[in-house]
C-alpha cells in the first residue's frame, strides 16, 4: 500500500520509521496527494514524477478550496498535539492552523478583524463547502489585492479567496514546516508532530 505518492509502505513497516522518515512521508503525502493536485487544477504545470504538462482545469476553483482548506486543521493538529486553544474541536485547530500558515494576519489586522476573518473562513468556506458543497454568501472566489491568497474587507464583510494563489502559499508553508521539523533544535515541535503522526498512522509507542 502506498503511504505517499512516491513511498510504498513495504519500505517502512520494519524497522519502524525514524522521525526523519515520518516527516518525509507527511511531506510527500501532503504535497503529492493534496497541494500539488490543487495547484495543477488551478494553474496547470508538471505532475510529480511525470514529464508531461497539464493545463488548468476551468471552473475548478471550488474544488481547489475543497482540497486546500483541510490543510489548516492538519497543521493545527501537528503543531500542537494537546488541548486546542480557545475551545475544543475542529474549529480551534483550523483557526490555529490559519494563524500559523498566514502569520501576517496577526500583524496586518487588529485582533477583532482577525477573529472575523477566521470565523468567516471556517464557517463560510470550510464548513460551507464540507456540509453544503458551496460557500456561504459573501465568501467566494476572487483575486485579493497585493497578490495575497485571501483578503477580507471588514467594512463589507466580504472574504475573497484566490484558488490560483492559495495552493502555492500552502506549498510554501509546507516547505517551511518540513524544514522546521527536520531541525533538531525544535524539540517540542518534533515531539508534537511525532505523537500526532504515530496516532494518525497507528504506529505503536516505542517500548522503554
Amino acid at each position: 500500500m502506498w503511504v505517499a505518492w512516491n513511498i510504498n509502505s513495504e519500505k517502512i513497516l520494519w524497522p519502524p520509521p525514524t522521525i526523519e522518515e515520518k516527516i518525509e512521508i507527511f511531506y510527500q503525502r501532503t504535497l503529492g496527494w493534496q497541494l500539488q493536485i490543487a495547484d495543477l487544477l488551478a494553474n496547470g504545470g508538471h505532475p510529480l514524477g511525470e514529464s508531461c504538462t497539464v493545463r488548468p482545469l476551468a471552473h475548478s476553483g471550488f474544488a481547489v478550496l475543497q482540497i486546500c482548506l483541510s490543510y489548516f486543521e492538519t497543521i493545527g493538529h501537528y503543531e500542537d498535539h494537546g488541548a486546542p486553544p480557545r475551545g475544543v474541536g475542529s474549529e480551534a485547530y483550523f483557526k490555529k492552523g490559519v494563524r500559523s500558515v498566514f502569520p501576517q494576519l496577526l500583524t496586518n489586522n487588529n485582533e477583532n478583524v482577525v477573529d472575523e476573518l477566521l470565523a468567516k473562513l471556517y464557517g463560510g468556506a470550510r464548513c460551507g463547502l464540507y456540509h453544503n458543497s458551496m460557500t456561504v454568501p459573501n465568501v467566494g472566489l476572487g483575486q485579493p489585492p497585493g497578490g495575497e491568497a485571501m483578503g477580507y474587507d471588514p467594512n463589507t464583510k466580504l472574504l475573497a479567496i484566490s484558488p490560483e494563489r492559495l495552493p502555492k502559499a500552502l506549498k510554501q508553508h509546507l516547505e517551511s514546516f518540513r524544514a522546521h521539523l527536520l531541525d533538531p533544535v525544535n524539540v517540542q515541535l518534533r515531539q508534537n508532530f511525532e505523537r500526532r503522526f504515530d496516532h494518525d498512522n497507528a504506529i505503536p509507542a516505542a517500548k522503554p
